[in-house]
């Protein structure tokens, strides 16, 4: 059987007839029950007739067909039902539970494709084990790629964590699939020609009639940023949608007769998405059916409904069938085609796209025999002592205020850099820190870090910690830094303080990965401004920042590299990337000073505002028992909704203090200026008479105190004094500044 990996995977595509040659595959997986023995396996008898509607749609006895196409993504080394963080069952996911409803369809139905849509390889600390532990050898296959050929899987694709660790690994990791690996957004630097296979013609049967099926896979083409540290001058990569307008007419003419889109991309309807781009691939003629991922959602489901295009209760996007079946083997995705064969030609008449969840299945005991020993040894591994905390550890609050665990992870990675450039270029220039809290409710309510004071293992370190990133270091100037705090603060929806109804403060859809804490400066966040306009108050060392002055970060490539586009196109430049994990920093440094002891010093926090109106979020399920731990006096536990904990957060408390404007005048973006020739100027408070000859300038959007004065020649200090501003990082836009005339 051939197998498709690395530069094996490689098709380096010199003609037509070449192309045809290598791609029109001989695959020997047919449609129905796999020989895998799956008799030890208890099945949890599952109605598919009633519960699925697949069957609905097979031998309506007028010459149609029918074909199941079953999806998975996003498994992450979750093949057990075991949360290695916890260190304890976890019965909601596990890959070894969709083979057992795999297995049942399959029993149904006898035309059958399973398919995934990407991120097998990285996630679970099951895949660490194999990836940095006790890393994978040659001609050793991978727990995940196994549990894959067992499972009888037709053909796969790369989704973007595959590249994690790198190209080696990951053409490692795939050398012992027995099925086709494709992706076609992913070129070689020195050939420009595909790095990978881009597709796949199987030869299948359909009730005896053949058909030919084209599967092509797409990644994100934001692995170029992501993971830049490792693939940097290798590879390059195209737009999803524009490298299926390519491919998908070519796959026609090699005698496709129906096309899947398998995509490690979800479903963003604004014009111009390219992370997730299925909302736009749909619309590329000639694809039949789309297999999503990355996401972590489900389609079809309502967090799509009332998109343009979208229908639900089908499970279509314009028009085209699709699935996308969450994360970590909680749900398998189907689509059931209804088809019909005449004059050489396949036509689909119907379509529908399901979910099924795998939370009451029992686990395939195949599976699991073969995934045991690696389980074993991932137990025996997280619960390696590392050290003590004196404080519980947990993210339930860490998208609205300060917060040990990313104080701890701060306080690590600066303990990382001290010392660290003496005798270089850049001694001397500030250290800062930035940390996100990786687990804030993205998977539920029950997803927070929470780790007890007590000794501290690395499940611990893991559950904090909870991605593979490496430890790397940027140089910043001011406006780079002010930019990535902006693009943090997008955490936060836009309150307005004249509203009396209840208004969310938190914005769900943000990743609270991106939220970045940087320590080492002082800010605020005023919620009341739109993104991009947000951050006020900024001080180091209890002075203002001036314009152009310089920082080194200590953050991770993901960052470093403009993940989350904080630093994308940005003033920015990597002086440090080494190859220590930032969670191995974290273990050093607990090790080394014995037991953390995180400190919560409101380096950040909201602007206080005065509002009408409550401001309220959800969090963590048992997040209100955690209150004593800290400061909650702006936090209060007002009840439950659909298994989260609501709380509003106290705006007003502290507002009289911080004197806010509420209504921001509008002004022009053009600077504005008025010679004063012989009245005096009186401003927001009353001023001197200024006898020499002096100018007003309005603010503008963006404006400081400081870039002010070097426009006018002069300091920021001599221009507090000359307005007698009390707090020289609050001023705004329309104010009118006294300043020298020129």
């Amino acid at each position: 059987m051939m197998k498709y990996t690395g530069k094996a995977l490689n098709n380096r595509l010199i003609s037509t007839i070449l192309t045809l040659l290598l791609i029109v595959s001989s695959f020997s997986f047919a449609f129905g029950v796999t020989e895998s023995d799956t008799t030890a396996s208890t099945v949890v008898d599952i109605d598919l007739t009633a519960n699925n509607d697949i069957v609905a749609l097979d031998n309506k006895g007028n010459g149609t067909h029918e074909l199941v196409i079953m999806g998975t993504t996003d498994i992450h080394v979750n093949l057990m039902p075991y949360d290695y963080m916890t260190d304890r069952v976890n019965e909601n996911h596990g890959m070894s539970k969709v083979a057992t409803l795999i297995d049942q369809i399959r029993a149904q139905h006898k035309n059958t494709l399973l398919l995934d849509a990407g991120d097998m390889i990285q996630g679970s600390l099951l895949g660490n084990i194999e990836a940095v532990v006790d890393p994978l050898k040659d001609g050793e296959v991978h727990v995940s790629i196994n549990s894959m050929n067992m499972m009888g899987y037709d053909a796969a694709i790369l989704g973007n964590h595959e590249f994690n660790f790198g190209l080696d690994f990951l053409e490692r990791a795939y050398s012992g699939a027995n099925f086709p690996v494709v992706n076609a957004n992913v070129y070689e630097v020195d050939t420009d020609e595909n790095y990978f296979t881009p597709y796949v013609i199987l030869d299948r049967e359909i009730d005896g009639e053949a058909i030919k099926i084209g599967v092509i896979g797409f990644t994100p083409p934001q692995i170029m940023i992501w993971d830049k540290i490792h693939l940097d001058g290798k590879v390059y990569t195209k737009e999803i949608v524009e490298t299926a307008e390519k491919f998908v007419p070519e796959m026609r003419e090699a005698g496709a007769d129906l096309i899947i889109a398998v995509a490690h991309t979800g479903i963003d309807a604004n014009e111009g998405a390219s992370e997730n781009a299925a909302y736009f691939l749909s619309q590329v003629e000639g694809i039949d059916a789309m297999v999503l991922g990355h996401q972590h959602k489900r389609f079809p489901s309502t967090d799509y409904e009332n998109i343009p295009g979208i229908d639900i209760e089908k499970g279509t996007i314009n028009g085209v069938p699709t699935i996308m079946a969450g994360s970590w083997g909680n749900n398998l995705g189907t689509i059931a085609l209804n088809l019909t064969y005449g004059n050489g030609v396949w036509t689909i008449l119907d379509s529908k796209s399901e979910l099924t969840a795998t939370a009451n299945l029992s686990p395939r005991q195949d599976i699991v025999d073969s995934v045991a020993a690696k389980h074993q040894q991932t137990i025996e591994y997280v619960n390696t002592p590392v050290g003590e905390t004196y404080a519980n550890l947990n993210t339930f609050f860490s998208r609205v205020m300060d917060n040990k665990v990313i104080q701890l992870v701060n306080d690590a990675q600066l303990w990382f850099a001290d010392g660290f450039f003496d005798g270089t270029e850049y001694e001397g220039i500030p250290v800062l820190s930035a940390a996100a809290p990786f687990k804030a409710g993205r998977h539920g309510p029950d997803y927070y870090t929470n780790v007890e004071a007590g000794g501290i293992a690395v499940k611990d370190v893991a559950d904090i910690y909870i991605y593979d990133n490496t430890l790397q270091i940027v140089k910043v100037d001011t406006a780079t830094l002010i930019g990535w705090l902006e693009k943090s603060a997008e955490n936060f929806n836009q309150i307005n303080p004249t509203k009396t109804d209840d208004q969310v403060l938190l914005d769900y859809n943000y990743r609270g990965f991106n939220f970045d804490h940087i320590a080492g400066i002082e800010y605020q966040i005023d919620v009341t401004k739109p993104a991009g306009k947000r951050i006020v108050n900024v001080t180091f060392e209890g002075k203002p920042l001036a314009a152009g002055m310089e920082f080194l970060v200590v953050t991770n490539n993901y960052r470093a590299s403009g993940g989350g586009d904080h630093l994308l196109n940005s003033n920015s430049e990597v002086v440090y990337s080494g190859t220590e994990e930032n969670r191995e920093v974290i273990i050093d440094y607990i090790t080394k000073v014995g037991a953390a002891d995180p400190q919560v010093t409101n380096y950040w926090s909201i602007l206080p505002v005065e509002t009408a109106g409550r401001v309220i979020f959800r969090g963590s399920s048992i997040g209100q028992d955690s209150m004593d731990d800290f400061e909650a006096e702006k936090v209060a536990y007002i009840g439950e909704e659909d298994g989260w904990s609501l709380y509003a957060y106290n705006l007003s408390l502290g507002a009289e203090e911080a004197a806010i404007i509420i209504e921001e005048p509008v002004v022009e973006e053009s600077v504005v200026e008025e010679t004063i020739v012989e009245e005096p100027v009186v401003v927001e408070e009353p001023v001197e008479v200024i006898e020499a000859p002096t100018t007003i300038y309005i603010v503008q959007t963006g404006d400081w105190l400081s870039t002010i004065a070097m426009k006018y020649g002069t300091t920021w200090e001599e221009l507090q004094e000359m307005n007698e501003i009390k707090n020289p990082n609050l001023i705004f836009p329309g104010q009118k500044i006294i300043v020298p005339a020129q």
